[in-house]
């Protein structure tokens, strides 16, 4: 069944893998960004344009996100919701106004306006197993998407850094919707997602500069492939973005009798890494385009068993979210063996 879908952060790696997989499905799609330049970002990639997808896709420019109202045009006629628009952690970013307080706005933002527009049938919002795991995880307790860190009260005037502050947003965005829910008792049911890190080819990089600061969560394995070292540890769980895509979709279309959460996080170790591509392209490694390098992983116990039920087939493994990385690198390069 075709439905209408609003699907925010569509400029960023998993919100871009929903959009594609929604318009393929056939469902028509209003996908917002902040800006005219990234409506022309994703109205002129190639894995769009190829699908001619002509009025089944809308492009709603919302500057502003985190204001009362910001949502409301946008939803006219929507029936789903899937929000991946959140700010991500990016190290220069001033932890409080950039990362912390837009978190909570937006994700408020959008539920009061669909809490105006009574075609709004599903809304999933995609948070991090960070909100399961906190600030300091610890690898001998297991973890999993039911899991509630308590909110800190009162929220400190200021954090230690981007990441503190991602953390402890996403752990007050769940509590604030779960007081929503419990106190606005909307007519939508609403599912939260709790991703590990997100690997996988990204169709927004279109050049192999790109692939180092403007690829999302694959940052972080670039350096395991290329001879450099990560400066710190990562959390060992990970998911690759077509299996992450896949889950909102189904955890989207579920019947709304059944609101749950579902955390997607496999185990990872990151020593792996240099294996996966020097097996996939050993010329490309022969060559010194690739170079073992080293990425140090923070050990964690999360259990999202559900998955493979909920999708009806294996999870991607890690290798081949590696692979998928590499040869999407080595395109960008122009580079072949020959």
């Amino acid at each position: 069944m075709a439905i209408k879908i609003l699907i925010t952060g569509t400029s960023g790696l998993v919100g871009f893998r929903i959009l594609v997989s929604a318009l393929v499905d056939g469902h028509s799609v209003v996908a917002t960004v902040r800006s005219r330049e990234k409506e022309g970002l994703i109205r002129n990639n190639p894995a769009i344009q190829k699908l001619s997808v002509g009025a089944r896709l809308i492009i709603a420019v919302i500057p502003d996100m985190t204001i009362d109202g910001a949502f409301d045009s946008a939803l006219e006629g929507v029936s789903h919701i899937i929000h991946t628009g959140s700010p991500v952690p990016v190290p220069t970013f001033e932890p409080r106004s950039q990362v912390y307080e837009p978190t909570i706005r937006i994700s408020s933002s959008l539920l009061t306006s669909a809490l105006k527009t009574p075609t709004v049938r599903r809304v999933v919002i995609t948070s991090s197993i960070v909100t399961n795991l906190g600030l300091n995880p610890s690898p001998t307790v297991a973890v999993s998407s039911s899991t509630r860190i308590p909110p800190l009260d009162p929220v400190p005037a200021s954090f230690a850094n981007p990441m503190e502050a991602y953390i402890l947003a996403k752990i007050a965005e769940i509590h604030n919707t779960e007081r929503f829910i419990k106190t606005q008792k909307p007519h939508f049911s609403l599912s939260y997602i709790m991703p590990g890190h997100v690997f996988g080819r990204n169709e927004l990089i279109t050049k192999a500069d790109m692939m180092f600061g403007q690829n999302s969560s694959n940052n972080f394995l670039m350096p395991g492939m290329i001879g450099g070292e990560l400066p710190f540890p990562i959390h060992g769980a990970f998911v690759h973005v077509d299996d992450l895509a896949d889950i909102h979709l189904g955890v989207a279309m579920m019947d709304s009798s059944s609101p749950r959460d579902f955390g997607i996080a496999c185990t990872v170790d990151y020593s792996t890494i240099f294996d996966h591509v020097e097996k996939a392209f050993p010329e490309a490694v022969s060559a010194g385009v690739f170079k073992r390098g080293t990425v140090p992983v923070l050990p964690v116990n999360y259990s999202s068993t559900e998955m493979g039920e909920l999708l009806g087939r294996e999870l991607k493994s890690f290798e081949e979210a590696v692979v998928d990385v590499a040869g999407q690198y080595l395109e960008n390069l122009g580079w072949n063996s020959a």
